[in-house]
């Protein structure tokens, strides 16, 4: 698990209904440009709800099928990609009131083995130190997001 952490001084609802807000993730993620519901889900996250992530490494382009397998509002939200019977990483937000604002926690969880016929070894490394330092920048834009609102 990769985890990291940072008051924000905002709400914790104000927090968890940006996260939520999917189409936003983009103003604050490295990597995710933003994302769409699949028909039938959203705008209001729901457990077992679904939506596709856009994203961009470097110049390879890739959109990612997740699954809402947490979304209690104004605690956790986190989704899996690939679903929750088929996916190998979740990603989880947690808000926590705290003095000066709310503590805001993201992870990203192997939750399975990766295919060996998809991600090597290295490859899986690489993920971890980009997931690591995207979490960091993320959770920095976040902060100046809410707290400049």
């Amino acid at each position: 698990m990769i985890s990291h952490s940072v008051v924000v001084n905002e709400s914790a609802d104000t927090l968890y209904d940006m996260v939520a807000d999917i189409n936003r993730m983009g103003e604050w993620s490295n990597t995710c440009t933003g994302a769409t519901w699949d028909e039938g889900s959203g705008p209001v996250p729901s457990e077992g709800a679904w939506f596709m992530g856009h994203n961009v490494v470097g110049d390879r382009k890739h959109d990612a099928h997740c699954e809402f397998v947490a979304a209690e509002r104004p605690t956790t939200i986190a989704w899996m990609q690939g679903g929750r019977v088929d996916g190998v990483t979740e990603w989880r937000y947690r808000f926590t009131p705290v003095d000066g604002g709310t503590e805001v926690t993201e992870s990203w969880t192997q939750v399975r083995p990766f295919p060996p016929d998809r991600v090597n070894e290295d490859m899986a490394m690489q993920m971890r130190r980009a997931f690591n330092e995207g979490i960091l920048a993320t959770l920095s834009k976040l902060k100046v997001a809410a707290e400049s609102s």
